[in-house]
């Protein structure tokens, strides 16, 4: 790999864990007003309003505040937008906004305006991901997904695939789910198999089970196999039930013949 290629990601990743210590820092400043943010908008100086916002005293935070910092989150996703058709360089002093932002107004991932911005954003992101051919890419998209449940038309897909090559196949299953939805033709793609069983087989987070689950479902037919083999490859001889079991075997009898070994293993 290039030194052109890993630098961005490099660059990328300070960001994000910039951002991490921001969210956990105690700010030392005094207390902002309504009118600070406000001259911010004006000045449309978004990412220092995501910034400033927490400064304001909770007492402060009306609804007109939510409004505020909502707003000044969708800006900051649009800019990511707009720059990441010039390439992820362009893109990445903002990217370690989103998630820091996130975690301090957990409203955003609630907010239907947000996200659907955000989605176009990623589709974006994906895109200068993939042009570029930047390792690491997966990592820093999972980052800014939270709380996306529809992408344009082939985004999920191709987020699934990035972050399974650089996370793990069970973190990627909640795209592959929604490229499902998508498309069912996603049902025939050979790594979705990978990240369904690994998901029912390894994941402990509900939401990737859960994910897992619904995948399973509906491409029954097209992972069967793969959810079998791995039936029959799991040892149920000890005091605690394997998760595979616990977690697939709901999946296999709503679904196909009950077989012996499902009626051995999921009784």
């Amino acid at each position: 790999m290039t030194r052109s290629m890993t630098r961005p990601l490099t660059r990328l990743a300070l960001v994000l864990a910039i951002g991490v210590l921001a969210t956990t820092t105690v700010h030392a400043d005094s207390e902002l007003s309504m009118q600070d943010l406000q001259a911010l908008d004006r000045q449309h100086q978004w990412s220092e309003l995501l910034e400033a916002a927490a400064r304001v005293r909770p007492a402060a935070r009306t609804a007109d505040w939510t409004r505020l910092v909502t707003a000044a989150a969708i800006h900051v996703v649009e800019q990511i937008e707009r720059a990441g058709t010039s390439g992820l360089r362009q893109a990445e002093g903002l990217i370690g906004v989103i998630p820091a932002a996130e975690r301090r107004y957990g409203f955003l991932v609630g907010d239907a305006g947000y996200l659907g911005a955000k989605g176009k954003a990623l589709q974006g992101v994906v895109t200068a991901c993939e042009r570029e051919a930047i390792a690491g890419c997966g990592a820093i998209i999972a980052s800014l997904a939270d709380g996306v449940t529809r992408f344009p038309s082939g985004t999920a897909k191709a987020i699934a695939l990035l972050v399974g090559n650089d996370l793990t196949p069970a973190e990627s299953v909640h795209f592959w789910a929604l490229a499902i939805d998508d498309d069912k033709d996603t049902c025939k793609h050979a790594l979705l198999a990978r990240a369904v069983v690994r998901a029912l087989r390894d994941a402990a987070a509900p939401n990737q089970v859960a994910d897992a689950q619904r995948a399973a479902g509906t491409c029954y037919a097209a992972l069967e196999p793969a959810l079998i083999d791995e039936l029959v490859a799991t040892k149920d001889g000890g005091k605690q039930r394997p998760l595979y079991l616990t977690n697939a075997c709901p999946v296999l009898k709503a679904h196909g013949a009950m077989t012996i070994t499902k009626k051995k293993k999921c009784p």
